[in-house]
């Protein structure tokens, strides 16, 4: 398995004062906007930061004075996009929900529900497609076995985003390894007893990571095991949906659930080579 690339580039990003077509060939003079600059500075930094960062920090890793940015990194505060926790700062889940928001969802659905109905007649299993959404996971799609006894999960429906969810560590397993570290931040703050340490969780997302997928024993229903696999895309850097198949063990089952698992991970690449992202993921489907 290739794991989700953890790099992240910082852009410099100016508006032009022409249109794209009467560029060619000729020089174009640029708007400026140095209190737009400077937050997006302060953003970009924080993005790539392995922790917060006091003010002072921030202020000499961008070569300006602590007054420059002091009334900017408030508004941040204030807008809610920075945390500030005994005098440091780091970026908040804001920017995070506003991208969820511009997930291509109705792309994300368009082509997973197809797959998933292929799936479903040939394991004659149900699935589900889970986001994260604000300390949640949220169903955006899902379809029922075509058996006449199954399990499914309620298109809408929505849960916490514990440790003890399936999705929720396939989710934060395959994320950029600052945001993996906030999603296990919430993780742990809603955690149920017994509630497992925060290494033991940081070890179990990295197996997950290892093995391109998680499978465990439901925590709601008996006899049910679920298996979760990442979606990506061309854009975002980490997993944007897990594709779940709550395998529901039955003596005259059809397929065993190595084979409904190996099916699985094939559905979830194509899922994700038509959303972009041919060539950065592979799984192991042994």
């Amino acid at each position: 398995m290739v794991a989700p690339s953890t790099a992240s580039q910082r852009t410099s990003r100016s508006i032009r004062s022409t249109p794209p077509a009467a560029e060619k060939g000729a020089d174009s003079s640029t708007y400026t906007a140095p209190a737009l600059e400077k937050g997006l500075e302060i953003l970009e930094l924080l993005s790539q930061a392995d922790a917060p960062m006091t003010l002072m920090q921030l202020s000499q890793s961008l070569n300006r004075s602590s007054s420059e940015i002091y009334r900017m990194v408030e508004v941040l505060v204030q807008r809610g996009y920075l945390v500030r926790e005994a005098g440091q700062h780091r970026l908040s889940l804001k920017l995070f929900n506003l991208g969820v928001g511009q997930i291509p969802s109705r792309d994300l659905v368009t082509v997973a529900v197809p797959a998933m109905h292929q799936v479903a007649q040939l394991t004659r299993q149900s699935l589900h497609l889970c986001v994260y959404d604000n300390q949640r996971l949220v169903v955006v799609a899902s379809v029922a076995t075509p058996e006449p006894l199954g399990f499914s999960v309620k298109l809408g429906s929505h849960f916490p985003f514990r440790s003890d969810r399936t999705s929720a560590r396939v989710l934060a397993a395959f994320q950029t390894d600052a945001f993996r570290e906030h999603l296990i931040d919430e993780m742990m703050n809603l955690a149920v007893p017994p509630r497992s340490s925060r290494v033991a969780l940081q070890r179990r997302l990295e197996s997950v990571r290892r093995m391109g997928y998680e499978e465990s024993d439901s925590d709601t229903v008996q006899g049910v095991v679920d298996v979760a696999y990442p979606i990506f895309d061309s854009v975002h850097p980490g997993a944007i949906a897990s594709l779940n198949m709550p395998y529901l063990t039955q003596r005259d089952a059809r397929m065993k659930r190595s084979k409904a698992r190996a099916v699985l991970a094939e559905t979830a690449l194509e899922i994700s080579r038509q959303l972009g992202a041919t060539g950065r993921h592979s799984f192991d489907v042994s």
